[in-house]
């Protein structure tokens, strides 16, 4: 082989190897496509966020100035550089329960327990972040809401810790705790769901309270027993007033006839199956033999002047029980007074001496005949 044919050769394969390098550029972009997905892939976590519902994110600058408070990342997805860092902050309401341990005006120790409902004011995540931290329930809302209901609490002595209103003393606790003057949480409420006070004390309290409702019953049953007897003061003057009526009309004729209408009542009674008849004279059941008419002949009774029995007014009697604030002096004046107001059965409404009484009684006596 000539030395022509060897450099012919050597330039063959020299230029078979570019030629391959000009095909393979296509393989070079798929290369660096797949190199830029992977890294995308990598930096995704890094480089894109979620912040989620009810949720802020505080921008933390690892290279510059660290904490950003000017503004927060809100819902949805976001961006930051692959170095900084974010701090997810929950803004909804949320609840904290805790154990009061307090005293009273007097001294005496007071367990409350509560419940705190709060939430961090979403503009400002970035100031509480860099102020207090991520622990700020720990570090500034259990303080702030326990201080706030121990200052309550001492105002109150253990009586009127006992009745006091729950929502009024939730009022000045949060009166308390907006004194503060703070713009990084928000305090919704603080609920006070118990108050125990020592054992002794409370024992002694309810003894107290009960005693006064026995007292206040006691005045009840007296009460009701001063109207019972002015009820039955009222009664007796109606049947005395009764009584005076009907006695005139009371004849042995209207007697004996009420008592053969019983005497037949119980005669013709489904209940009754034996009946018992006397012997006597007086007997009723006599008079349903020959008796009846033996009756003397007595003349009818007169009418009955309606003037004459008129009830008192109710009003104007003495009371039976002066109340003690104004206590009535037994004195004969009044002892007359008092007994000029009470109407017997005989003289009670007597009509007046004038005419027109005069004429009223005719006027009932004609129409009677």
């Amino acid at each position: 082989m000539s030395v022509a044919e060897d450099e012919v050769e050597a330039k063959a394969a020299k230029k078979k190897p570019r030629k391959a390098h000009r095909l393979s550029r296509t393989d070079k972009v798929i290369a660096y496509l797949l190199l830029l997905g992977f890294a995308a892939i990598l930096l995704w976590p890094l480089t894109f966020f979620i912040i989620g519902p009810g949720e802020v994110g505080v921008l933390f600058r690892t290279l510059t100035v660290g904490t950003e408070t000017k503004f927060v990342f809100p819902e949805g997805i976001n961006a930051k550089w692959p170095w900084n860092r974010i701090y997810r902050y929950e803004v909804r309401v949320q609840k904290l329960d805790d154990t009061v341990h307090g005293l009273s005006a007097d001294g005496l120790r007071i367990t409350s327990e509560i419940s705190i409902l709060y939430h961090p004011i979403a503009e400002n995540a970035g100031k509480l972040h860099k102020a207090i931290g991520p622990d700020y329930a720990e570090r500034f809302v259990r303080p702030t809401a326990i201080e706030a209901v121990r200052s309550v609490i001492g105002k109150y002595d253990p009586h009127e810790l006992y009745q006091v209103d729950m929502t009024k003393l939730e009022a000045e606790v949060m009166d308390v705790i907006a004194t503060s003057k703070q713009d990084l949480i928000f305090f919704e409420q603080v609920i006070i769901k118990r108050i125990q006070l020592p054992k002794e004390l409370n024992q002694a309290i309810s003894r107290k309270l009960t005693e006064e409702q026995n007292a206040l019953a006691y005045e009840y049953v007296l009460e009701q027993a001063r109207k019972e007897a002015e009820r039955k003061r009222i009664d007796a003057i109606g049947y005395q007033t009764f009584y005076s009526i009907v006695a005139d009309a009371l004849t042995p004729q209207l007697l004996t006839w009420r008592g053969i209408e019983a005497t037949v009542e119980l005669a013709q009674s489904n209940n009754s199956k034996i009946v018992i008849v006397g012997s006597g004279k007086d007997q009723l059941p006599l008079i349903l033999g020959s008796d009846i008419a033996n009756q003397p002949d007595l003349p009818a009774p007169a009418a009955v002047n309606p003037q004459r029995y008129r009830l008192p007014d109710f009003n104007s009697l003495p009371k039976l029980f002066p109340s003690a604030s104004a206590p009535q002096e037994n004195t004969p004046e009044s002892a007359e007074g008092s007994q000029e107001d009470m109407p017997d059965a005989d003289t009670a409404g007597t009509p007046p001496t004038d005419g027109s009484a005069g004429e009223n009684t005719e006027k009932v006596q004609d129409d009677t005949r």
